[in-house]
């Protein structure tokens, strides 16, 4: 009896798991902050195809620059 209740409690708990992230990851929204994050990035790809700069020095410099403005 004790077996059941015990295998019975650990399957709520996983399907609890399985169901909350599907929910909260409707409500996500993106913030200015990490909208910014990202025009920044699709720049940084047209601005490395333009000028052949690499690494993550030249990376770092770039999205200083582009998130201050």
């Amino acid at each position: 009896m004790m077996r059941r209740i015990f295998a019975a409690a650990i399957a709520s708990a996983f399907l609890a798991v399985a169901i909350a992230p599907t929910a909260t990851a409707q409500e996500k929204k993106t913030t200015p902050q990490q909208q910014k994050m990202k025009d920044c990035a699709a720049k940084w790809k047209d601005e490395k195809a333009k000028t052949g700069a690499k690494g993550r020095a030249a990376y770092r410099t770039f999205m200083s620059t582009c998130l201050k403005a």
